[in-house]
């Protein structure tokens, strides 16, 4: 009996967080989560839940700071849509890589976005990437009179929107900004 006890405390000491313990609902970031089991999947993270509009199906981000080759240092978002049996391609899922400037753009839109008020519009803005010729907006939207935030990627065959809280758009701005402070402390070195 000790010993599974001793696995489970262990487990989560190093930062895996079983389901019951996280919520969809939480709207804040907690960058100690190396992984979270909601389902039957392991996603890495302290993820936020967002709908895949065309599919309905519930995804998670993904959010860290980069160095890749042959790009400048970069913020990573990734949206990913599960895979349900059988299935080879998900509905949907997207990359947004962001440069500082474009990831504090980024904070702004979203930060705007989530303090109108019910029923205020306000223009959904263009999202500057650092991927050449991607296609991203954000946009303040309603849904059953709660503020929601939709993210969108337009392909050349199709769009893709992806629905957000406004808890969910906190804790992502919390990833987002806690990704930008990685970003900058290893620019400075």
């Amino acid at each position: 009996m000790a010993r599974p006890l001793c696995s489970l405390l262990f487990l989560l000491s190093t930062g895996l967080l079983l389901a019951d313990d996280w919520s969809a609902d939480d709207d804040t970031f907690d960058p100690t989560l190396q992984s979270v089991v909601i389902g039957d999947r392991s996603w890495i993270g302290d993820p936020s839940p967002f709908v895949h509009v065309e599919s309905s199906r519930t995804g998670y981000t993904y959010v860290n700071a980069t160095n890749y080759s042959g790009l400048d240092p970069a913020v990573q978002l990734s949206l990913m849509v599960p895979l349900k049996a059988g299935e080879s391609q998900p509905p949907g899922g997207g990359m947004l890589m962001l440069n500082g400037d474009q990831t504090r753009a980024f904070i702004k839109a979203i930060t705007d976005a989530i303090e109108l008020k019910p029923g205020e519009t306000k223009e959904g803005v263009q999202i500057k990437t650092a991927l050449e010729g991607a296609q991203w907006s954000l946009a303040a939207a309603n849904d059953n009179d709660t503020r929601v935030v939709h993210l969108e990627n337009k392909l050349k065959e199709k769009s893709h929107r992806y629905r957000f809280s406004v808890n969910a758009s906190k804790k992502l701005i919390g990833a987002i900004k806690h990704s930008l402070k990685k970003l900058e402390a290893t620019a400075e070195e």
